[in-house]
């Protein structure tokens, strides 16, 4: 299983279904082009990937979250959980 996939997985675990006030404390504030229903995270470290989490809420709970991969801050590849689905996760490249 790609590393990428079992990151959202262990994301999906943790945080599907809770409320932006969990949220808000686990994560911070989400970045500043998010807005009521979808809140972005920006996860920096001293290497050529990073990776930015989306949470997509429905009546201010988590109902998705997507993850996405940057190298040399240059969008690489999207990870979508797909609920009930097979497979459920899809890895979809950028490049």
């Amino acid at each position: 299983m790609d590393p990428q996939v079992r990151k959202l997985k262990k994301l999906i675990e943790a945080h599907l279904h809770q409320s932006k006030n969990q949220i808000l404390m686990i994560f911070g504030r989400p970045k500043k082009n998010s807005d009521s229903e979808i809140w972005f995270f920006r996860k920096f470290r001293f290497s050529f990937f990073n990776d930015e989490i989306a949470f997509i809420f429905e009546e201010d709970k988590v109902v998705d979250i997507c993850l996405t991969q940057y190298f040399l801050w240059q969008e690489v590849k999207n990870i979508y959980y797909l609920e009930g689905q097979d497979p459920e996760y899809k890895v979809v490249p950028m490049l």
